[in-house]
């Protein structure tokens, strides 16, 4: 293969590579895609990321050049957009006659980025009642060690609160630990942090305060609290125990829990709003009621596993191992902001209730996970496919026209149809699929898209089923 061969591939693919020289960090020459990503990429190429980056950018191409293979993390500005979020791989080749510079690839990873920090903001906030949650909490915590002695931690438990669970149901019950945390956040708001830590368990980090400060400060968020709630079904009255510890180094974030844990159970035997301050005697009183501790362990363990089931959850359909519904969502939206065309298939299994009928639901899930693997082994390098709900799939298209979408949606169909799950109530015998392929052209939104993928598949139904059937979202009349 010739120097002209590997030329032509680097002017047409989607690659950023860059050519830098070693002296001066000048560009010398860049790919077509480099030169999107860096508004004509000319001149130094530290002046061509953010500010803020430049000097990071300047030193790391500087060390590529000694050392050889190197990659740094940098913003990269976009005029009349957010900046991007670039990795760049730099590798030095200078001593090749051909190269005489640093050869340096920009990856594009703003998207994976927004991604993780969506389901990191997700994991570390309470989705009931948007405070702080265990795994949010606890970092602020460590940090706080870090920064001791001062803080204050209170671990803060509702008395009987399965009553209300009982006698009103579950929905009172969310109500009120709504409320309840909606009056934490305000009577700590300035100086400190709160957080729900599961169930009807809150903690508060509180700043520097003594032992008479912090006790006053525990029994005004009680009495705070502990106002009645008013329900359709009637008067709730909320009344809170509370351990308080110190934060102190030497002592781990679920050492310093533990102990205010401790003292909020001590704290429940002196009777309602009550208050206890952690000590080590109360280790030894912990012995004597070892069920308690016992019980504490089999909570911890119980919210370790929510956290693990929340944070697979937040992206995975567990019938199908796709992405779910809300990545789908996220995913989508940002596509549609790139503001380039893009297509969308909408893949939904024909006379699904008729096949539940037939075969119940058993069988119905694994059709789901059969149906879903032969959409995900049909898709593309670049494409996504997903689980939407139902008997309902999506595939995002991203760079492809109508043709390209149709085309993707009549081999999706074909390897479905290939599959030969019996259904004797369709036509042919076997799970077919009808599909809208929808190509969306800039000015269409998020809804738009889908609402034509969704005609696109009535008017597959209604020629008969099996079939793909294409539409564009956001051409005006």
């Amino acid at each position: 293969m010739t120097g002209g061969f590997h030329q032509a591939v680097l002017e047409r693919a989607d690659a950023a590579v860059l050519v830098v020289d070693p002296t001066d960090l000048g560009v010398r020459w860049a790919s077509p895609a480099a030169r999107r990503l860096f508004g004509g990429a000319s001149g130094q190429l530290p002046d061509l990321v953010a500010n803020g980056d430049a000097a990071a950018v300047g030193t790391f191409l500087q060390a590529a050049g000694r050392a050889g293979a190197s990659r740094l993390t940098c913003a990269v500005p976009v005029e009349g957009s957010a900046h991007r979020r670039v990795d760049l791989v730099a590798r030095d080749l200078s001593a090749d006659p051909d190269v005489r510079g640093l050869v340096v690839v920009a990856l594009d990873v703003t998207g994976w980025a927004e991604t993780a920090d969506e389901l990191g903001s997700r994991l570390n906030t309470d989705a009931l009642t948007g405070l702080a949650s265990r795994t949010g909490f606890v970092p602020r915590l460590e940090q706080a060690v870090r920064g001791a002695p001062g803080p204050v931690l209170v671990f803060l438990d509702l008395d009987q609160f399965k009553d209300v669970n009982d006698r009103h149901g579950h929905a009172a019950g969310d109500h009120v630990l709504r409320l309840v945390a909606s009056r934490l956040a305000a009577v700590v708001a300035g100086r400190g942090t709160a957080a729900r830590l599961g169930g009807d368990e809150f903690a508060v980090l509180l700043d520097e305060l003594d032992e008479q400060r912090a006790i006053a400060a525990a029994q005004e968020i009680l009495a705070v609290i502990g106002t009645p709630v008013t329900l359709d079904e009637g008067v709730v009255r909320v009344s809170v125990s509370a351990g308080i510890t110190f934060v102190r180094p030497g002592h781990s974030a679920e050492d310093l829990l533990h102990q205010a844990d401790l003292a909020m159970y001590r704290a429940k035997t002196i009777g309602p709003v009550g208050v206890a301050v952690y000590d080590e005697d109360l280790e030894d009183w912990a012995l004597a009621r070892k069920h308690q501790v016992d019980r504490l362990a089999e909570r911890l363990e119980e919210l370790h596993a929510e956290n693990r089931a929340l944070a697979e959850a937040a992206t995975i359909d567990q019938r199908t191992g796709l992405p779910n519904p809300a990545t789908f969502d996220v995913d989508h939206a940002r596509r549609n902001r790139v503001g380039e065309p893009y297509s969308l298939l909408l893949v939904d299994i024909d006379r699904f209730h008729s096949y539940n009928t037939l075969y119940r639901y058993l069988a119905g899930h694994e059709t789901l996970r059969k149906v879903g693997e032969a959409i995900d082994r049909t898709t593309r390098a670049g494409d996504r496919a997903y689980r939407y709900g139902g008997e309902e799939f999506t595939v995002l298209l991203p760079g492809t026209r109508l043709d390209g979408a149709l085309a993707s949606g009549e081999r999706i169909r074909q390897a479905v149809e290939r599959l030969g799950l019996e259904h004797r109530g369709n036509p042919g015998g076997v799970v077919t699929v009808s599909i809208g392929a929808v190509e969306v052209v800039p000015g269409a939104s998020v809804t738009d898209a889908v609402e034509e993928a969704s005609v696109a598949v009535l008017e597959a139904k209604d020629a008969g089923r099996n079939r793909v059937v294409g539409r564009v979202a956001g051409l005006t009349p």
